[in-house]
């Protein structure tokens, strides 16, 4: 639906949430606006809460290479076979049985590792050797190469929102950098001539301005890129300018009060003369006179003061 207003004359029409809603959409979609937005590469260290806009892949196994998983030797585990407390099994250390502490490579040719809690130190002839008093299955005691992720293997999907622990698991496997989806850009206008900053003196009739700290907030919570724009005093033209300048470069744009039917409350007017006014009035309170609609191409909304 298309409301037809002149710069005063502005007609509010309620309507229930949900057809304003659809409305606004089917407007949205018209106008490309629903469309994915691009993606975009960035450093590991920006990613947390971003969306994957594709699938991240392993370019490496992880761990990379067979590695201790305790401290202590690492052998081959057909050497131990047969070995008891009644006849135990010696091997040398530094050509049969190496030490190693957890996460170093497994040297060549061995593929267990006996913890150095369940060894002990034996001199024979000069060399020393270590005793084993049981034996030890294959793999015991090793994270063998790719037990967490093997080179090639989904990491992540396409829109999958980063948490910290995938962050670790993408630069695991060999990634120093993620395709996410860029953050849409939203600009918040406020308006008012009797707005003022925070902080500043308050005189009768003044209002602190700062629903733009709040309406911020919660794009930003939900992954916008925000600009707070300075407040625009009640002069249609300057309104306008700033609304068309907002437009040019950013996806969707609020401005805040003027969406009513005063004699100072110029956004419907301003949405209608640059584009489509989808909505204004929602049969609901508080929040009435919010305006939906597209302008310059670009997401526009309308929010009461």
């Amino acid at each position: 639906m298309t409301i037809k207003v002149d710069e005063r004359n502005i007609y509010l029409h309620d309507v229930a949430l949900s057809e304003a809603l659809a409305s606004w959409h089917a407007a949205l979609d018209a106008a490309g606006l629903l469309d994915t937005l691009p993606g975009e590469t960035i450093a590991l260290d920006q990613a947390l809460g971003r969306v994957t806009a594709e699938p991240v892949w392993a370019r490496i196994s992880s761990p990379h290479y067979h590695a201790a998983a305790m401290d202590g030797y690492a052998v081959r585990a057909e050497e131990t076979r047969g070995a008891t407390e009644t006849s135990p099994r010696l091997l040398k250390i530094g050509s049969r049985a190496h030490p190693v502490d957890t996460g170093d490579p497994l040297p060549p040719d061995t593929n267990a590792v006996i913890k150095i809690e369940d060894t002990h130190i034996v001199t024979q002839d000069g060399v020393e050797h270590i005793e084993i008093l049981a034996s030890t299955p294959p793999w015991r005691y090793v994270r063998p190469m790719g037990e967490d992720m093997v080179a090639t293997e989904l990491v992540l999907p396409a829109n999958h929102r980063i948490r910290p622990q995938d962050i670790g698991a993408i630069a695991g496997c060999g990634h120093t950098q993620v395709t996410v989806y860029r953050r849409p850009r939203v600009a918040i206008i406020p308006t008012g001539t009797e707005l003022v900053k925070p902080g500043e003196s308050l005189k009768p009739g003044a209002i602190i301005e700062y629903n733009s700290l709040v309406l911020g907030a919660l794009a930003e919570e939900a992954g916008a890129v925000v600009t707070r724009l300075p407040i625009e005093i009640d002069v249609r033209a300057a309104i306008k300018a700033t609304v068309e300048q907002a437009l040019a470069t950013h996806d969707l744009v609020v401005v805040n009060a003027g969406s009513s039917a005063g004699s100072e409350d110029f956004t419907a007017s301003i949405v209608a003369e640059l584009g489509t006014l989808c909505v204004h009035g929602i049969a609901m309170r508080p929040g009435h006179p919010v305006i939906l609609g597209v302008a310059n191409g670009k997401a526009i909304a309308g929010i009461p003061g």
